[in-house]
């Protein structure tokens, strides 16, 4: 019964030292993952750092821009006003002028047009 005994212990000490290296090996891997999962942590925290970053200029970005776009709609709002004003001026200040009915010379509307500009000198040589 001793040797039965003998037989069974030993077995089992084998048993336990082949499931001891097994769970070594099992902890080994378990090690080696958590390390990469931990690298790919630190990784993302990097890209998320990089993202915000970029979030954040872009947002000061679209702020200047939004404010660039409002300041240039007031201007031309501004501009729009200004030159109805100076329209409503030019027609309260002839509506009751002779020479403002008439109609101008074509050289001269040339001139205001701005297609006129290259030929002003052979205008001038032909009325002189």
């Amino acid at each position: 019964m001793d040797a039965y005994l003998n037989k069974i212990t030993g077995g089992s000490l084998a048993l336990l030292l082949l499931v001891a290296t097994c769970l070594g090996g099992y902890s080994s891997l378990l090690s080696h993952r958590l390390e990469l999962a931990r690298q790919q942590v630190a990784e993302q925290k990097k890209t998320l750092a990089q993202q915000t970053g970029l979030i954040t200029t872009l947002r000061a970005d679209d702020a200047r821009n939004r404010a660039m776009i409002a300041e240039q709609q007031r201007r031309e709002q501004q501009l729009r006003q200004q030159g109805e004003n100076y329209q409503r001026k030019y027609q309260d200040a002839i509506k009751n002028d002779d020479c403002a009915r008439r109609a101008a010379p074509g050289a001269v509307l040339d001139i205001l047009r701005g297609t006129g500009i290259g030929n002003s000198g052979a205008a001038r040589s032909t009325a002189s």
